[in-house]
């Protein structure tokens, strides 16, 4: 087994790389650096899969960064990792007081969505073709709900959390 300080290592690299891929992409929306984080996460994806192999749900006793990177790694797989990414929420939501709530609120709502099914916490929006920087929240589950799930796992309200993303990203998100 390899030790737990060069994995750890491994998956804050493994993250980094991604999400400056990811900024660079939000900036040129270009085919090519579409295809460059595509490349990534499919590495960063099948390393990820071994190293939960090896040790594991990457719970907080390896460090909030870690933690994070290894969410952000898992919310960013395809579709067709949607058993994997189950598997890692449920183990998630076992750990719950340990984790960022909004973490968990966006991995079960992509999960949802990737299965067909209406999100529960409002934290998944898509692009509008044509109209730049403007998004389209995706159907939310009981909508007449969507605070009362925030509230019980520790979220602000669905619009004051819109208000926040639109400001901090300088987009226009439409419900």
């Amino acid at each position: 087994m390899e030790n737990i300080k060069n994995i750890t290592n491994k998956i804050l690299k493994m993250a980094k790389r991604e999400q400056s891929l990811r900024e660079k992409l939000l900036k040129t929306k270009s085919e090519e650096d579409f295809q460059m984080v595509k490349d990534v996460d499919k590495i960063n994806r099948k390393e990820f899969k071994k190293i939960f192999k090896e040790i594991g749900y990457i719970s907080s006793e390896y460090g909030n960064e870690v933690q994070l990177a290894a969410f952000l790694i898992v919310q960013h797989m395809p579709k067709e990792d949607t058993s994997f990414m189950k598997q890692y929420l449920s183990l998630m939501k076992d750990d719950l007081g340990n984790i960022n709530p909004l973490n968990y609120a966006q991995l079960v709502d992509r999960v949802r969505i990737y299965e067909g099914k209406n999100q529960l916490y409002g934290t998944q929006f898509t692009s509008i073709e044509g109209k730049k920087d403007t998004y389209k929240l995706h159907k939310i589950f009981s909508q007449e709900k969507v605070d009362f799930r925030r509230k019980e796992i520790g979220l602000e309200p669905l619009k004051q959390y819109l208000a926040k993303i639109s400001r901090e990203r300088n987009i226009t998100i439409l419900r």
